[in-house]
């Protein structure tokens, strides 16, 4: 007897997109990451949030404090499925950024990249 069996779209598993932001209410200046595919990682699919999202923003913020000599700064992290989604999102916080609080954006190029818990 032979038994196949195929996934089926819910669990296909290409991972999730994710940018970092780094902020500090005492610094002029706003640090971005790259865009990034952390492959095999799935959104929770009751809460459709990234899971361990936490360890992400420890992960940036820690090599900021320890990399960049900037301890004390705020990190958050989005994420979407697709490429195209995040980098609306992207574009939304940095304006909200540059205009509203006046911040200079900085990337970090490929000197930072996240990794999986």
């Amino acid at each position: 007897m032979l038994l196949v069996f195929t996934a089926s779209a819910k669990s296909d598993n290409k991972g999730v997109y994710v940018l970092g932001v780094s902020i500090s209410f005492s610094d002029t200046i706003a640090y971005f990451t790259e865009v990034q595919l952390i492959d095999g990682v799935q959104l929770d699919e009751k809460t459709k949030f990234l899971p361990d999202r936490q360890h992400y923003a420890y992960e940036l913020q820690d090599y900021m404090a320890v990399q960049e000599g900037q301890p004390g700064r705020t990190s958050i992290v989005l994420f979407a499925k697709n490429e195209k989604s995040l980098k609306k999102k992207e574009a939304k916080v940095k304006n909200r950024l540059q205009r509203r609080r006046g911040l200079t954006v900085r990337y970090l190029g490929e000197k930072f990249k996240f990794t999986r818990p």
